[in-house]
């Protein structure tokens, strides 16, 4: 079952943007051997200083994912939740997550439009496993933006390929929508935001906001280090992509990674 335990190590890697993935990527409950599966570990990130934005900015951040096998989870890309199912074809529960802020500061591109604080999500998520390659996707989140009712919507794919017991490559494909609470927060400009910017006003709705691709090469080096090197490109789409501050609308994050499981 390494390729299921290869997982959760190779999730926190897929974090383009320094908060949650989009989906819960875990490790069917059956194949958890003991009683909690834990891996430690840091991604060094390039990436857009915004969403939308044609600056880039090097970051770097700790890793961490727990899971146990009573179906608890605690990990820093599929945030803190709870998976019901104990079928290792099927993945479905609740979850808290964090939606990342923006800062103004960030770059002059955002200067008065203010800042969007990070935001705590209760969610779901549903997967299914249409063998141990390949496995469908699909999560919900809620509570992001300034005024905290932000939704999100994710349906995607992920397909993994072990060449060796040692080297593995897989690709995750994802489409996100949002609610205008969500768009107007992150992409709007109301009448404020434009006479301190400088933008004009831009009333976004909800809708499509993005299409993601990402491949990545993982390279198990014994049975308790890894290292995970990738790049993800973000299409944007719609009233996200014809923000007035949205610059580069296919943005690309190239990533590398360490983690050491336990």
């Amino acid at each position: 079952m390494k390729k299921y335990l290869a997982l959760s190590a190779l999730a926190f890697a897929c974090s383009a943007q320094g908060q949650v993935l989009d989906f819960a990527q875990l490790t069917p409950t059956p194949y958890i051997k003991d009683d909690v599966n834990f891996s430690l570990g840091a991604v060094v990130l390039s990436m857009p200083k915004y969403s939308g934005s044609d600056e880039r900015r090097i970051a770097a951040y700790p890793a961490f994912d727990a899971q146990w096998k009573n179906g608890v989870f605690f990990s820093a890309v599929s945030g803190l939740g709870y998976n019901f199912s104990k079928n290792p074809e099927i993945q479905y529960g609740v979850r808290m997550t964090m939606e990342g802020g923006r800062d103004e500061s960030r770059s002059e591109k955002l200067h008065g439009l203010g800042d969007i604080n990070a935001t705590v999500e209760p969610g779901a998520f549903y997967n299914y496993y249409l063998n141990s390659n390949y496995a469908l996707l699909s999560s919900f989140r809620y509570g992001s933006g300034l005024d905290h009712n932000g939704a999100q919507v994710s349906i995607g794919g992920r397909a993994v390929s072990f060449y060796s017991q040692k080297h593995q490559f897989s690709a995750l494909f994802s489409a996100n929508w949002a609610n205008n609470s969500y768009m107007q927060s992150y992409y709007g400009v109301n009448a404020l935001q434009s006479a301190a910017s400088g933008y004009v006003q831009h009333a976004p709705a909800a809708g499509l906001t993005d299409i993601k691709i990402g491949v990545n090469w993982r390279w198990s080096i014994d049975t308790n280090w890894s290292l995970i090197a990738g790049a993800s490109v973000k299409h944007m789409l719609g009233d996200a992509a014809n923000s007035p501050f949205v610059i580069q609308k296919t943005p690309v994050t190239v990533f590398s990674s360490a983690s050491y499981r336990f």
